[in-house]
């Protein structure tokens, strides 16, 4: 969970709640940090003098408690678009990068912030998403321009970055694409072609386990029989 800020945001407050963000525990120790902020309400005393707190047994104090606060009730996409003009949730600058730097990926990227109720899911799982991005929505409908540029972007990335952010290409993106690609048909060597020097040098590196192998579960299976002798 997001730790609370020393001063309240009730929007954004309002936002974590409504995507299941906020715990009970949570909740009430806002709703004190309010009082202490001039907000005053019944509801919002109610809630903070709760003690041990538990989600079902809450009601509608938390919506009336927004209400005192002068909030009007959002929907979920409304608090996941404050979530995310917040800053929220905190993510690598890599992946800020490529989300900057593919519109036609925001809206796999708000599912997927959605998915995890707006909380950081992890950058190695954020960058999954992108890879899901590159082969389902760019390579596999036929759009091998953008295909190119997600790679050429990759290749820049890992050249500039720092290690935290080879290690996430390499480890987040590549062999996540060399695992998830081993499943479709085209097999996950179709890729190679969009690769510039750096990608290809890593790829190389993260597939010699795959050597003599045509999907993850030739793989697995040879890494299992090993085991055993």
């Amino acid at each position: 969970m997001i730790a609370p800020a020393n001063r309240l945001d009730p929007q954004l407050l309002q936002a974590r709640w409504v995507l299941g963000a906020v715990g009970a525990e949570e909740l009430v120790n806002q709703a004190g940090l309010a009082l202490e902020q001039g907000f005053d309400g019944n509801a919002l005393r109610q809630l903070a003098g709760l003690v041990r707190p538990a989600l079902p047994n809450l009601g509608l104090l938390p919506e009336r408690a927004f209400a005192e606060m002068g909030l009007k009730p959002c929907d979920r996409d409304q608090a996941l678009s404050l979530v995310i003009a917040s800053g929220l949730p905190q993510t690598s600058p890599t992946i800020h990068a490529l989300v900057e730097a593919f519109p036609d990926f925001s809206n796999r990227w708000r599912k997927h912030l959605a998915y995890w109720n707006g909380e950081p899911a992890g950058h190695y799982t954020d960058m999954a998403e992108f890879v899901h991005f590159v082969v389902e929505d760019l390579y596999e409908k036929g759009n091998l321009n953008e295909t190119q540029r997600a790679f050429d972007c990759v290749e820049k990335l890992f050249a500039e970055g720092n290690q935290a952010t080879r290690d996430l290409i390499g480890l987040g993106f590549f062999e996540t694409l060399q695992n998830f690609a081993s499943w479709r048909p085209y097999g996950n060597a179709a890729f190679e072609r969009f690769f510039g020097p750096m990608s290809a040098r890593v790829w190389k590196e993260i597939r010699q386990p795959w050597a003599g192998k045509s999907s993850l579960m030739d793989v697995i299976r040879a890494e299992r029989n090993n085991s055993q002798e």
